[in-house]
């Protein structure tokens, strides 16, 4: 057995013997002066319990104490109020015996703080009182036995005091299973300050609060094992819930604890915090084979709320962590939480730290987390894991969550593992996830940092990830490191592999960055995102199994060989790129990058061969617009070799935009590139949008998103549906609603007086609702509604006809087919004339005119979700409405039943003035200048009806007509606009309507001599193109 245990284990349980059998005293009563075990029996030395409902609760001093070699159990109270320098259990060294507790001990006081200053927070210290203490072991010898919490609680209030302090030496076991709940600066829940001979076991919870307070220091050596389970829980704050308004918390809330866990001394059977695994196995109680029945393990979860670590390891002298027993050779296992939260502003989180205190800290065998270890921070940085000088962890593996964060405005540094100099750990291995995430745009997110650059190899299963989350609008500036290697002079290899469940793709996100010493990168699986820079050392980058890189890629001393077997190697960087060799299986894929406006391109110069196997896909994607057309050379080397034709497949992922082709120049060693801008026709526009081509063209990349997200487009869906949304509205969905509309209004006006009294006044009053629908691609393409009131005032028939006045309202809303979900357009219309109407016989004649006003939002919206783009242009404007009408109609009856010939002509006329866009950008705002639209509509149909019921009541006329509808004029008229920005102006015409179309329409209409009401509806189909409306008129005599 190594020496350094010897103090804390060599003679334990062997030194305890049995004495003769004795009696034991009980104490059932309420005591109110202290009780010791060396005078428990009338003055005889006896073992002791205080049963419940027994207490002891003296003034002051030690309430109970084991001065001879006996045990004491306690199952009822034992309490000390208001007194300093006190002690519920005081054990004296060199006895023999055990202490059992299920019952309560309190050393408390009545203090409490009080809000001073009225400001709703409370004032003050935690504790008045010191030196207070639930157990207390004193004296130079060791106490011989154990002490063991098996329920119940201990409660301290004081400073510098404790639950439970071992200034002596225990032989035995320290084991908390019940609460242990102190308050007071300095202080701790449980301290040994001596060796313990066995385990120390943290079962039912244990909390420190105040200045400096630790949970459980660890301070010299322990024989056995460290199980920490149940919640470990410090802090300095007097709130461990951030309040709404911080500003009026004072400095005595904001006291900083120490530690949740401090470890100073070796732990022969390693650190672990426990949490049951997994019920596997029902004819198994300790599936993970630590000695303990999985049913009595608990969730082991430390917390520091404040700067200090979860857990801390690491002293003035050196310790060693042993192997914890079933862990496979780890001597720090974390299957539960260790946590730091910083809580407030400017405070660091740190989840677990180890060395860094002036002594070596050896974790033989490592450390391995299956639970997880976390660290926050607000407007300040966060270390999940810090390995600091003088820590050594041969192997760290990851199967559960090492994950670090911050929410900051200001730049900070955020790191999942963070490796110092002076500290050592060579191998890393991932099956979980490791994370740094800033909630910012500034500073440093570092998943693992290797300033020692010991670090020999690391693999990935699972996700390793560094990201910053910054505000709508702004851009990230700082960098986002998954692996910082930059240390390391001796070599590396950075192996990424299939997990072993199929569902989790194994992925690296962010930076990885070598250093001078050999690197090696295996990609063999999942997919990996950022930067990858080599350093000046002989390195390898291979990537096989599938597996996808994405980032720019670069080397410092040109020694770098490059294998893509089975995947995707995707350089984001433009420039020339030194390789030593360069080989392209017949599965691998290579996209490359050009950048137009610079004139360069992804360039491999490789110093020896370049094999190129058929099958291989060469690909470009472009950092910029191109102008013009031209050539890049992405592969120059002193021997290509291309077997067959080169795949040119791959080139379908660059931008839509372009038209790509590769071809070989055998003589220069040289595979080259050609690139030109697509044609409108090749890019499948239509007339109207081909019209635009040149000044989207030239307005595109003035804003990079919108950039980055038209040449993300490969194919003539995707490029189509984002080029229709830099188009201003041009369907003539408004126009052809509020003409029918109109029409619908006008078509009331033409009704006759039926039964109503024609010699007085009559009034009138219609709803109206219409339905357009266009059945085109694109912005052409549209569903508008339409809905409206009208109403009119009517004369005393005159030997002329009759005379009216009318007025309408109407609303109305277009979704133009492809539109982002966050378009709009529609308007509002008020409009007033006057009519006219006659009779003779079964012949009547209607005309009518009026005159209104339109008032028009439009919200256009360019949205690319796979891009993250998300731009918006708003524009108000108005325009003046005028129509005519005319009607002629002949009403044939045969009894019941009619017939009535019919034609109408309605003429509308449209005049929009200009508008100018604002808040998309310089890439998306438009200047729209004016726009007339007009139509004269004729229609010629026949309405054959019945009518029923009694006149000197009321009668019912269900009609249906049918009949032609032809259109002549301009239409909703073209669509003239450019870009606020600059570049050439360009004219949108509407997709032109059929000449004519057929329209049906059915109707019933009650008549009396006192009402009138009508319903209509219908509507017309040209092809592609459906318009419906429907009405309700009622008319009342008076």
């Amino acid at each position: 057995m190594d020496r350094r245990w010897l103090s804390a284990a060599a003679i334990g349980p062997l030194l305890l013997t049995a004495s003769a059998a004795q009696a034991e005293t009980v104490i059932g009563d309420a005591r109110t002066t202290p009780v010791a075990t060396a005078t428990a029996a009338s003055g005889a030395p006896d073992d002791l319990r205080i049963s419940s409902p027994g207490s002891v609760k003296p003034t002051g001093g030690a309430a109970v104490t084991l001065n001879s070699d006996h045990k004491v159990i306690i199952e009822g109270e034992v309490a000390i109020t208001d007194a300093s320098d006190a002690t519920a259990l005081l054990g004296e060294g060199g006895r023999r015996g055990d202490v059992t507790l299920s019952g309560a001990l309190r050393v408390d006081e009545s203090y409490a703080a009080t809000d001073a200053d009225s400001d709703g927070d409370l004032d003050g210290a935690f504790a008045s009182g010191a030196r207070r203490y639930g157990i207390l072991t004193t004296g130079a010898e060791a106490f011989h036995g154990s002490i063991v919490q098996t329920a119940g609680s201990i409660t301290v209030e004081g400073n510098d005091s404790a639950g439970i302090l071992t200034q002596s030496a225990v032989d035995g076991s320290i084991r908390a299973g019940g609460s242990i709940s102190v308050l007071g600066d300095r202080s701790y829940g449980l301290r040994t300050e001596g060796t313990v001979g066995g385990d120390v076991v943290t079962r039912g919870g244990v909390t420190a609060q105040g200045a400096e307070a630790v949970s459980v220091a660890v301070d010299r050596n322990v024989g056995g094992a460290l199980i920490l389970g149940g919640p470990v829980t410090v802090t300095g704050y007097r709130y461990t819930t951030r309040p709404s308004d911080v500003s009026k918390l004072d400095a005595d809330d904001l006291l900083q604890g120490g530690p949740a866990v401090r470890v100073r001394g070796s732990v022969q059977g390693g650190v672990l915090v426990e949490a049951p695994p997994a019920d596997n196995d029902p004819d198994n109680t300790d599936e993970d084979g630590d000695g303990v029945a999985d049913a009595s393990e608990t969730t082991g979860v430390i917390t520091s709320y404040g700067q200090a670590a979860g857990l801390q390891i690491g002293g003035a002298d050196s310790l060693v962590l042993g192997t914890v027993n079933g862990s496979g050779g780890f001597g720090l296992v974390v299957n539960g939480t260790v946590q730091g939260v910083g809580l407030y502003d400017g405070v660091r989180g740190l989840g677990i730290e180890i060395g860094g205190q002036g002594g070596a800290a050896q974790v033989t065998g490592g450390i391995k987390v299956g639970g997880v270890v976390s660290a926050d921070g607000v407007q300040a940085g966060a270390v999940g894991l810090h390995l600091k000088s003088g820590a050594s962890a041969p192997v760290l593996a990851n199967s559960g969550v090492i994950r670090a964060s911050a929410v900051s405005d200001a730049a900070v540094e955020v790191l999942a593992l963070q490796i110092d100099a002076g500290s050592s750990a060579s191998q890393l291995t991932n099956h979980g996830t490791m994370a740094a995430a800033i909630t910012g745009a500034k500073g440093s997110a570092t998943a693992v940092l290797d300033s020692a650059g010991t670090l020999r190899l690391v693999e990935n299963t699972g996700l390793i990830s560094a990201a910053f989350a910054p505000a709508e609008g702004a851009s990230v500036e700082g960098r986002a490191t998954a692996l910082d290697l930059r240390a390391n002079t001796s070599g590396v290899t950075v192996r990424q592999s299939a997990n072993s469940v199929d569902t989790i793709v194994p992925t690296l996100t962010g930076d990885v960055l070598f250093g001078s010493g050999p690197a090696r990168m295996e990609l063999l699986a999942g997919q990996m995102t950022g930067a990858l820079a080599f350093g000046s050392g002989p390195d390898v980058l291979m990537i096989n199994g599938g597996a996808t890189y994405k980032g720019a890629l670069t080397d410092a001393g040109g020694g770098l060989a490059v294998t893509v077997g089975e995947g995707r190697l995707t350089t984001t960087n433009t420039g020339t790129l030194a390789l030593d060799s360069l080989t392209l299986g017949s599965d691998a894929e290579l996209i490359l990058t050009a950048d137009p406006v610079a004139g360069t391109a992804s360039r491999f110069n490789v110093a020896g061969q370049a094999v190129v196997a058929q099958g291989a896909q060469i690909g470009l994607a472009f950092a910029s617009k191109l102008t013009a057309s031209t050539s890049f050379t992405l592969i120059q080397a002193g021997d290509l070799q291309v077997s067959g034709a080169l795949d040119e497949s791959l080139l379908t992922t660059g931008p839509w935009l372009y038209r790509t082709s590769l071809r070989v120049d055998a003589g220069q060693n040289q595979i080259i590139a050609d690139v030109r801008r697509r044609t409108a026709e090749e890019a499948g526009l239509t007339a109207a949008q081909a019209s635009a081509y040149d000044a989207v063209f030239e307005a595109f990349d003035r804003d990079a998103a919108v950039r980055d997200a038209l040449l993300a487009k490969t194919d003539a869906a995707g490029f189509g549906g984002l080029y229709d949304q830099f188009l201003p509205d041009y369907s003539g969905a408004l126009f052809r609603v509020i003409a029918q509309a109109q029409e619908a209004t006008a078509r009331g006006v033409d009704e006759t007086e039926g039964l109503l009294s024609r010699s007085g006044r009559r009034g009138w009053v219609q709803e109206i609702g219409v339905i357009h629908r266009q059945d085109l691609d694109g912005a052409a393409g549209f569903e508008a509604d339409g809905f409206g009131l009208a109403a009119g005032v009517e004369g005393a028939e005159t030997p002329l006809g009759t005379f009216g006045v009318q007025t309408s309202f109407l609303n109305v809303n277009v979704d133009e087919n492809g539109a982002a979900a966050a378009e709009t357009l529609s308007g509002s219309t008020l409009s007033a004339g006057v009519y006219w109407r006659a009779s003779a016989g079964g012949l009547q004649a209607s005309a009518g005119a009026t005159g209104g006003y339109a008032w028009l939002q439009g919200e256009r919206a360019v949205v690319d979700l796979d891009g993250g783009l998300s731009r918006t242009a708003t524009s108000d404007w108005t325009a003046i409405l005028g129509t005519a009408h005319l009607a002629l109609s002949w009403t044939a009856e045969a009894g019941r039943y009619y017939a009535r010939p019919m034609v109408r002509a309605d003429y509308i006329y449209l005049g929009e003035d200009g508008r100018t866009e604002s808040g998309g950008g310089e890439a998306i705002d438009l200047t729209i200048e004016e726009r007339t639209g007009q139509q004269l509509a004729a229609f010629a149909g026949l309405a054959l009806g019945a009518t029923f019921g009694d006149p000197e009541g009321m009668l019912w006329r269900p009609e249906v007509t049918a009949g032609y509808r032809a259109l002549t004029g301009d239409g909703a008229g073209a669509t003239t606009a450019r870009f606020v920005s600059g570049g050439p102006a360009f004219s949108l015409d509407a997709p032109e309507l059929d000449d004519g179309a057929m329209v049906v329409r059915l109707g019933v209409r009650g008549l009396s001599r006192h009402f009138d009401l009508a319903l209509e509806g219908g509507g017309e189909l040209r092809g592609d193109y459906q318009a419906y409306d429907a009405r309700v008129t009622a008319r009342l005599a008076f």
